[in-house]
């Protein structure tokens, strides 16, 4: 879409303020770049929002029959990352599923990143400096009963993550399960062994801010930030017109009318209209910016 500028809110700490974004390319940039004019794009009408990062609890890629038009309702709901779900079956053979799994996805519309979910009783330090090595934003360790969690021999997992501070986090397979309160464990487990995690159990399917931070994928993605990836949606605020408040109107889970990843149109109205596959998108640094 070439050089242009925009005004969107921008989150901030105490609030949020309406402010101009200059975008180059794929990029949003502090400065004017490059010899051609910037032209302004008129905003008024919309709501702005970053494109969302997202992890695929809603529709799981890994189960898809057609993992292309999976991840392209993912686009339509406002996706511009999406972090996939790789489940770790195999002691022995991972590395060679994991680049199977990769292959699978080679043809997707949407950026992403894989995120290796391991169960308790298989986590290896030696899987941990793996997907590390790999740019994984952090590792998922399922748990089936609470006591999993204090078998696991976490003095190695630590010694392991050291290589490149990537995070841990839990996941309890069954979701339903509140008898036993997990993240209290976790937490204290954390503490106990300095295990590098994620700051938020990660629930919900939009991934937070503070664990975007944690991850390593902020400031590449997930805000309005200079030196970011130009991923946007627009959102018509006829149809919204209920929500007056823009800091409030991610939680309404709306659809966005037009989607931009990497700086061009992904969707308008639904329908996507650039189904070009999106790139695997590895982490370098882990925890840097928190």
């Amino acid at each position: 879409m070439g050089a242009y500028s925009f005004s969107a809110y921008v989150e901030k700490e105490g609030g949020g303020e309406v402010e101009e974004r200059l975008v180059y390319g794929e990029k949003f940039v502090r400065n004017h770049s490059g010899s051609k004019p910037y032209v302004h794009m008129n905003t008024d009408g919309f709501f702005v929002t970053p494109g969302y990062v997202m992890l695929d609890n809603f529709e799981p890629i890994s189960f898809s029959s057609t993992p292309e038009e999976t991840a392209g309702n993912y686009i339509k709901r406002g996706c511009s990352l999406l972090l996939i779900q790789h489940l770790v079956t195999s002691i022995r053979h991972y590395r060679q599923l994991y680049d199977e799994f990769l292959n699978k996805l080679s043809g997707i519309p949407v950026n992403y990143m894989v995120v290796p979910v391991i169960n308790a009783k298989l986590i290896k330090a030696e899987m941990v400096r793996f997907f590390a090595r790999k740019g994984c934003p952090f590792l998922c360790i399922e748990v089936d009963l609470i006591n999993d969690l204090k078998n696991v021999s976490w003095e190695w997992l630590v010694q392991a993550q050291a290589y490149k501070r990537i995070p841990l986090t839990i996941r309890v397979k069954d979701s339903e399960n509140t008898s036993n309160n997990y993240s209290e464990l976790w937490s204290s487990l954390s503490k106990q062994y300095g295990i590098i995690k994620l700051s938020e159990l990660q629930d919900d399917e939009i991934v937070s801010f503070q664990n975007l931070k944690d991850s390593g994928i902020f400031p590449s993605r997930g805000r309005f930030t200079s030196g970011g990836q130009a991923d946007y949606n627009l959102f018509w605020k006829i149809q919204h017109s209920l929500i007056d408040e823009q800091e409030k109107f991610i939680y309404h889970n709306p659809v966005p009318n037009v989607t931009i990843m990497n700086g061009q149109v992904k969707q308008v109205n639904q329908t996507l209209v650039d189904r070009k596959p999106g790139t695997h998108i590895q982490v370098k640094l882990h925890k840097h910016f928190v």
